[in-house]
């Protein structure tokens, strides 16, 4: 038997609609999450002059979502509307963790409520440690496939019911598919219009929130994988079983521990590393939310 969402859920998707329709806007044609030091370090003069800010709401005001805690991410859902063509796109200025102590369904639900809420284009980002040497810190690597390390996925539980009562996606949901191949490719041109330089790979997301030992870090990398991260992989199943389509990608913005002898983790670095490429990032997710599909 299904459940249905949680009441606060539910209500969390109303005040998400009501929003928009008190601000005059439609339905945000693409939804994008900034990853560590991409949403901080945007500012007002990034937007683009045929863009117009529409608001902002923040997790606070929605029941089912909790406040962020990570550094460099505030928990805000900021909303703009190209003025000509009417687009809506909705930047979403930081995420949750499951290293916060969250269950991986309650880290999702910055994505699903407005999943919920009618949104269908999603791209996904982060800042993440690269595996391959010949990659550079500030380049991008477009996520073509991902694995789930964290041993947990937000689909475990009974299946439910959406807002108007069928089923959220299927009991098994293939996932091969899960990175829409044809919305990754406007995605890449327009990140390389933006001056960025784009590679393809899969990501390795883990649970946090300790960084990866260099061990791990040889493992992974003999494995093939591209970059390793503490968030996506959780949302990329949830927003993939509901048929959401997906792309996203890393911003480079260390070398995994040990490939850089000498060097230090520390999350403060790895956010003022993102700033130097975050403003080509905004530009070009402007860009894309000007497509709307």
């Amino acid at each position: 038997m299904n459940a249905t969402l949680r009441p606060e859920i539910l209500k969390s998707v109303q005040i998400y609609q009501d929003f928009l329709k008190n601000h005059g806007i439609a339905m945000p044609g693409t939804h994008a999450v900034l990853g560590s030091g991409i949403g901080s370090s945007f500012v007002d003069d990034w937007i683009p002059k045929n863009w117009e800010a529409k608001g902002e709401l923040n997790f606070r005001d929605l029941p089912a979502i909790s406040s962020a805690t990570a550094p460099g991410h505030a928990g805000i859902y900021r909303f703009f509307r190209e003025r000509t063509s009417g687009q809506v796109l909705c930047l979403q200025v930081g995420r949750l963790h499951g290293y916060e102590g969250l269950t991986p369904e309650d880290a999702t639900l910055s994505v699903m409520v407005p999943r919920y809420a009618g949104t269908s284009n999603f791209v996904l980002t982060n800042a993440a440690g690269g595996l391959k040497l010949e990659w550079e810190v500030g380049s991008i690597m477009m996520i073509r496939d991902h694995v789930n390390f964290t041993g947990q996925n937000p689909l475990v539980g009974p299946m439910k019911t959406g807002v108007g009562g069928a089923p959220i996606g299927p009991r098994f949901p293939d996932l091969s598919k899960a990175w829409d191949r044809e919305y990754t490719e406007i995605v890449r041109r327009e990140l390389t219009t933006a001056g960025l330089d784009t590679h393809d790979g899969t990501y390795l997301g883990v649970l946090g929130p300790s960084f990866e030992t260099p061990a791990e870090v040889r493992l992974f990398a003999s494995w093939g994988m591209g970059t390793v991260g503490m968030s996506t992989v959780w949302e990329a199943i949830a927003l993939a079983h509901s048929g959401a389509r997906l792309s996203g990608f890393s911003l480079i913005s260390n070398l995994g521990s040990g490939l850089n002898p000498g060097a230090v983790l520390d999350h403060f670095v790895i956010l003022e590393t993102s700033r130097i490429a975050a403003r080509k990032v905004i530009q070009a997710l402007f860009a894309i939310g000007a497509g709307g599909k």
